[in-house]
């Protein structure tokens, strides 16, 4: 007879259970008549006004991604490679509301704060995009997904103009920036369509539905890709998944929308650009940059991307295979301080020795 334990159990009754949809829409109108706020207590899951889901972060030191940080530099500089870091923003830039809404003390932005300070005292180049959404005028709130972690694909469109900008004067490249014009896109709106990853933990009936927004260039683009998986040819559309922005699907069954572009990820995938003659970037990211790689890739003649926790190779072997002009690491702001916690998925993100 095969034993389970506790947990397989639990498991497999989930998966299996009869009628799971409705008794997670049950739970979930259950939890927003007592006016719930708190889940899951190790994820730090919260719901703030407007059934905005937040997620809180630790206190770290900010020791190893610094030291990482100066190594990593250290050994650019030896192979004439620039480095740039992108931080960017957690849903919220003022850890304060936790106080003022939960009672609780949470560290993303003073995390991030001092390891910006830090990497900038070593003299390692940075962008804040916290710093450039408040120079923008633009609402941290309006960047993100209400049921998700992820930010929206207009913040990623956007994120990358800004990104783009700084290495036209920053790190000499000849970017078109008019491309980015808003202008120069289609955007398809879907409104209270699909439900993010947060939000299916607490039940569309607590939090609702989320609107995404498809956003595809409307110039001619032409490209050569090499993934895991395999070669690619054509144009932007390759990029994309477009069969699961279904409004039939199940919204806790369907895949996120948010990996509607690069449904496969961006773990090793190179980005070549037919059209455009000049730039070799490599992008250390996460799935922020799913909605930032594609864009840039507009811009220049060559995209790399890594995702090390996904990577088993070695970082410096890659970059030596290579011949990039500059290594941006462009992470989420929860990252800081992801090692600190040997469970963690992210716990390789700044590992680059």
């Amino acid at each position: 007879m095969e034993m389970f334990g506790v947990g397989s159990v639990k498991e497999e009754f989930s998966v299996s259970m009869n009628l799971k949809k409705e008794f997670i829409n049950l739970n979930g109108a259950l939890a927003r008549m007592l006016n719930m706020k708190g889940y899951y207590k190790k994820d730090g899951i919260y719901v703030a006004e407007n059934n905005y889901i937040v997620t809180g972060a630790a206190k770290t030191t900010t020791d190893y991604e610094l030291e990482q940080m100066i190594r990593l530099q250290n050994y650019l500089n030896e192979k004439g490679i620039r480095l740039l870091y992108v931080n960017a923003p957690t849903k919220y830039t003022d850890d304060f509301i936790w106080e003022d809404e939960f009672g609780r003390d949470w560290y993303s932005n003073r995390n991030a704060d001092l390891f910006l300070q830090r990497i900038a005292n070593a003299g390692i180049d940075y962008i804040d995009l916290r710093e450039e959404l408040e120079a923008d005028g633009m609402n941290i709130y309006d960047m993100f997904y209400r049921t998700d972690h992820h930010w929206t694909t207009k913040s990623g469109l956007w994120a990358t103009s800004v990104l783009a900008r700084t290495l036209n004067e920053r790190c000499g490249y000849q970017i078109d920036c008019d491309i980015y014009n808003e202008s120069n896109f289609s955007f398809t709106e879907y409104k209270n369509a699909w439900l993010g990853e947060q939000g299916r933990k607490i039940a569309e009936s607590y939090i609702g539905l989320d609107d995404y927004t498809l956003i595809k260039p409307l110039f001619d683009t032409n490209y050569s890709i090499t993934t895991v998986n395999g070669a690619l040819e054509g144009s932007f559309d390759i990029m994309l998944d477009e069969k699961r922005l279904s409004g039939d699907a199940d919204v806790y069954a369907v895949p996120s929308w948010h990996y509607t572009y690069f449904p496969g990820g961006i773990n090793q995938t190179v980005i070549h650009n037919n059209l455009v003659t000049d730039g070799k970037i490599l992008i250390l990211g996460d799935s922020y940059s799913q909605v930032v790689v594609p864009f840039l890739s507009l811009g220049v003649s060559e995209v790399s991307t890594l995702v090390l926790r996904s990577y088993g190779g070695s970082l410096r072997e890659f970059i030596d295979a290579n011949d990039f002009d500059t290594v941006v690491i462009l992470y989420a702001q929860f990252m800081i301080g992801a090692h600190d916690d040997p469970q963690s998925a992210n716990y390789d993100m700044f590992t680059f020795d």
